[in-house]
């Protein structure tokens, strides 16, 4: 018999992923009136309250790969959003600022922040959201200690024993 997760054997977990989906495209549609996704509104936000930030340090904030967040911002440049400015200490780098046009649109979307978590919101406690709150952080926690250590122990398992490509074999049908 082939163990597989169903929809209905996982509710945490589809729960999880239906709540997402639908916030995610609840946010769609308020940002379509301003020509802007999550992602751009996101990095926005990342830098508002981290300005002067590198691509990388946006990438690490956006869990992002470093390549992905480049596009995004060259797009944010494009728009008249963010611009880089040569850092004066590495000279390889770059920082990243919001302009006035970023700020301003910042302003004004920030009634959608609201009126989203409010709405979201509406019929829970404020010990029920406390509640919520706590253990999404928790299972959040959890999720990034057992990735870490399937990270560290694939890589130390892989390192060890690489001029035996059986063993690499043995480890992925492991996990």
């Amino acid at each position: 018999m082939i163990d597989m997760i169903t929809k209905h054997d996982d509710l945490l977990g589809t729960l999880i992923h239906d709540v997402a989906h639908l916030l995610r495209l609840n946010i769609d549609r308020r940002l379509e009136s301003h020509n802007l996704t999550r992602v751009k509104w996101l990095a926005l936000g990342v830098l508002y309250h981290k300005d002067a930030t590198t691509q990388s340090e946006l990438a690490s904030a956006m869990e992002l790969g470093t390549a992905s967040v480049g596009r995004l911002v060259d797009r944010l440049v494009v728009r008249g959003f963010v611009e880089r400015r040569q850092d004066p200490e590495d000279r390889r780098a770059y920082r990243l600022f919001l302009t006035q046009t970023a700020l301003a649109l910042l302003e004004e979307l920030e009634d959608i922040g609201v009126e989203l978590r409010e709405e979201t919101l509406q019929s829970l406690s404020d010990q029920d959201i406390g509640t919520l709150n706590s253990g999404l952080l928790k299972i959040k926690s959890n999720l990034q200690s057992l990735s870490t250590t399937l990270i560290v122990a694939t890589g130390f398992f892989v390192h060890k024993t690489s001029t035996y490509s059986y063993a690499v074999t043995d480890l992925a049908g492991s996990i």
